[in-house]
């Protein structure tokens, strides 16, 4: 018979699964498949905002960081909602700034 000490652990240990109508799901697997969509979505996003701004100044912003290009837009009024995290991405003005180079880390 199991103590309640081997129960407790028992039950820690089986936590880091949910089991719904007899399936396993990982709840740090959906967490990262939420923050990866969340993060292509952002990207996506930035890149629009980028070519926006680029109609409107003829050159893509000089700032050598995500989270300087964050807030330029930010500034200007390109966007009114951050990215959760801007440090998640790198910015690059690239050819005099007629180019941009634009990643996730």
């Amino acid at each position: 018979m199991q103590t309640l000490l081997q129960t407790s652990i028992s039950s820690l240990l089986l936590g880091a699964m949910i089991t719904i109508n007899g399936v396993a799901i990982d709840p740090n697997k959906i967490i990262n498949d939420a923050i990866t969509v969340t993060n292509a979505a952002n990207i996506h996003q930035i890149a629009t905002v980028l070519e926006v701004y680029y109609m409107d100044h003829d050159k893509y912003p000089q700032v050598s960081t995500g989270k300087e290009l964050i807030d330029t837009f930010e500034a200007e009024g390109y966007i009114q909602n951050r990215p959760a995290d801007p440090s998640i991405f790198i910015y690059e003005a690239t050819n005099n700034a007629q180019n941009y180079k634009l990643k996730l880390k």
